[in-house]
């Protein structure tokens, strides 16, 4: 692939996944400067590995990869990021109509934020609608792990809605 076609590959997927690539940075970032880091930081590694994208996998399950390995990678190289400005007053895709389900997405993000970085991870992916297949596959664990966790995540984020 020459620099051009890789230029255009890059842009598409960038665009097209763009939103993505968003909500795994926003759910692994402490605050604003952070999102933006990881963004540039996953943006740098998608330019990167577009080499060795295979295509045995759907664009978007190797783009949740690669976002999720950038920022747990990117999270445990520095370690928490601080600053005054939290992401505590953002939104991820939810339109706040001031309505039931606007408040319920808004803190079934909020719990999800609280699980441990692989858990976050599983259930974003679920909640995307992807097969325990593509989880596993994303995730590097067996389709039977997958289930398990999942039916334990979910019962954890009840349990914390509930308290």
């Amino acid at each position: 692939m020459n620099e051009t076609e890789a230029t255009g590959l890059f842009n598409e997927i960038m665009q097209r996944h763009d939103a993505l690539i968003y909500k795994v940075c926003y759910m692994y970032a402490e605050d604003l400067e952070h999102l933006r880091d990881l963004h540039q930081e996953v943006a740098a590694n998608i330019w990167s590995g577009l080499g060795s994208f295979s295509g045995r996998s759907k664009v978007s399950t190797w783009v949740y990869r690669v976002a999720l390995n950038t920022c747990i990678t990117f999270f445990r190289r520095h370690g928490k990021h601080s600053s005054a400005e939290r992401l505590d007053g953002m939104r991820l895709d939810i339109v706040d109509d001031g309505d039931e389900r606007s408040a319920r997405l808004k803190e079934m993000y909020e719990l999800i934020g609280r699980l441990d970085r692989i858990d976050k991870a599983i259930v974003m992916l679920w909640l995307d609608e992807h097969s325990y297949d593509e989880i596993s596959s994303v995730m590097g664990m067996t389709r039977a792990n997958v289930a398990s966790r999942l039916h334990r995540i979910r019962q954890r984020l009840a349990s914390m809605a509930n308290e």
